[in-house]
This record gives structure tokens, sequence and C-alpha cells, in this order.
């Protein structure tokens, strides 16, 4: 197949975001490098292969979920896409993973609009998983004795999370289930486009989007079991990913393996209330703040830099090399 101008434009495009984010995030790299130095071969190899999976069941995930519009998208589709938005994230600070997934839902056959309902839900789900985790984990944690004080010091933060995420969930299912909260908040974004004219295109933009979800989202949220085993999906890729650093260091904490787990999905849960491009410098400070309070600093940090490597530069590497297969085979 003949390489056209703008195919290449294209790839050298991507090159030089490649190239900017590798620039953008050089010291973070070096810092995650230098703290897998001191990870045994072993806990190494165990960290990818839990990756690995996590990956694939966001492939499994991605798949059930186009299931709800198209025929049949397979699952290595599913992981492959997943893998692309990874890719994607790194370069575009953690802005360009959903565009993606849209663009390469639709070559599969799904409608634009579709495919942005998809993912809007998919997203949803997995804010979902992490809350109902780390209520899970901070409830347990607390009543059992072993972690009650560390959660005692971060419940304000705590409730905090779990008000933004219920607040997001409940907007979202509100907008896609009912015509009518849909009608207010497309009447409230017509009354702000004549109250600031300049971003008029934006909140019409709002507005299609918001239409979009309640006509078509309601089929998709309608499907039951297809929006549950996505919840169950969820929740299995992000106690793979919980597992990654807890298996170095449960031995260490004197917790049980369930409780790091637990400690873990509370700390990724507020994480996520902290802005940061590409939730970079988040994680780590929430980890350290709960898990030094049970290991030392100098085995607690090289255990989140290796979750960082294994769920953000290694899934980078390889959805950069799927993308360059599957350009060279027109896809």
């Amino acid at each position: 197949m003949k390489t056209t101008k703008w195919q290449l434009w294209g790839r050298g495009l991507i090159c030089l975001m490649a190239l900017a984010a590798a620039i953008f995030y050089w010291d973070t790299l070096c810092e995650i490098l230098g703290g897998i130095r001191q990870i045994s071969a072993v806990g190494f190899c165990v960290s990818i292969l839990l990756s690995a999976a996590a990956y694939v069941v966001e492939g499994m995930t991605i798949s059930l979920m186009a299931g709800a519009v198209i025929p049949r998208l397979p699952v290595q589709r599913g992981i492959a896409i997943a893998l692309i938005c990874e890719f994607y994230r790194m370069i575009t600070l953690g802005n360009g993973p959903g565009i993606v997934e849209i663009h390469y839902l639709h070559k599969d056959g799904m409608e634009p609009g579709s495919a942005t309902v998809v993912t809007m839900i998919q997203y949803m789900v997995k804010r979902t998983a992490v809350m109902l985790l780390g209520v899970l984990g901070f409830v347990v944690l607390y009543s059992g004795g072993n972690g009650k004080e560390i959660c005692s010091k971060y419940a304000a933060f705590m409730g905090t999370g779990c008000l933004i995420t219920i607040g997001v969930i409940a907007c979202f299912m509100g907008l896609t289930l009912s015509s009518k909260i849909a009608a207010w908040a497309g009447t409230f974004l017509d009354w702000l486009c004549r109250k600031l004219p300049s971003w008029e295109k934006r909140f019409l933009q709002w507005k299609q989007q918001i239409d979009l979800l309640n006509h078509s989202g309601k089929e998709i949220v309608k499907q039951k079991y297809r929006l549950f085993g996505t919840v169950l999906l969820q929740t299995g890729k992000m106690l793979l990913f919980y597992a990654i650093p807890v298996c170095l260091l449960y031995e260490k904490t004197g917790l049980s393996f369930a409780e790091n787990i637990l400690l873990m999905a509370v700390a990724y849960m507020l994480a996520g209330v902290i802005p940061a491009p590409s939730g970079i410098g988040a994680l780590e400070f929430v980890f350290l703040l709960f898990f030094t309070g049970f290991v030392e600093t100098g085995a607690a940090l090289p255990a989140i830099l290796l979750f960082r490597f294994v769920t953000w530069v290694l899934p980078f590497g390889v959805g950069g090399g799927v993308l360059i297969w599957m350009r060279t085979r027109g896809y």
C-alpha cells in the first residue's frame, strides 16, 4: 500500500508529540527508571504480568461495551485500542484517550455519536468501580483497626472524593436517563451562551453532546447485564492494578494481602481528587502518605515507581508499537 503525503505528515507529527512528551516527563522517567532498579527480577516480571492482564481486561471491556451498538468487536481489537489509548494518554498529557477510542470505534463501524456515548459510559463505569473499591477499603480499614489511624486522618478528603464522584455519576445518569434534566441543562447552556458570547461555540458543543447522550445513552444503559458485566470487568482491572505495588510490599507492612489491596484502593481514589497531568505525582504523593505508615519510604517508593512504569511507560511503548503495526496494515 502506497504511503500518502498526509500519512507521512501524520507519522511525523506523532513522532514530534512523542518527543515533546518525553522531554516534558524526562525527570519523572529518570526517577521511575532509578526506582525500578531496586526491584527484584521476580517482582518486576510479576508486575508486568499483572499489568498485561489488566489491559486484556480493558480490551474485554471495550469489546463488551461496543457490542451494545455494533454486532461484534473482537477482544484483540479492544486490547489494541486500549494500548493505543495509553500511547496517546502520555503524549497528550492525559487528554487524548477518549478521542482516540472514539476514532477507532468509528473505524470499526460505529457512528461517531454512538462511539462518544459508549466511551463516556465506559469512563463513568470506571469511576464507579474506583469509588466502590475506595469506599469499601475505607470502611473495612477504619472499622477493622489496622488502618483506622491512617484513614481517620484523611476522612474529610475521602468524603470529598466520594461526593465528587457521586455528583459526577449522578449528573451523568440524570442527563442520560431523564429527558427533563437534559432539557434543563440545554436551557441553562443557552442562557450561558447569551451571558458569555465568547464561549458560545463550546457551550453549543456541550449541548449537542447532552442531546446525543440522552437519545443514545438510554438504549445502552438499559442493557443491564452488559452494564453489570462492564462494572465487574472494570473492578477486576483495578484490582489487578492495585496488586502491582502490593505484591512487593504486603510482607513488609504487617497487613494482610487483602488489607494492602484495600489501602491501595483508598489511596488511588483520593489521588483522583488531586488535579495533575496524566495523574502524575498525585498518586505517588497519596500512596507514600498511606503506605509509609506501615513500611519505610525506601521500600514504598520503588513499589509505586514500578507501578508507574508498568501502567504508564510500558503501555506507552507497547501502544506505540501497536499503532505503527496497525498503520502499516492500513487500519
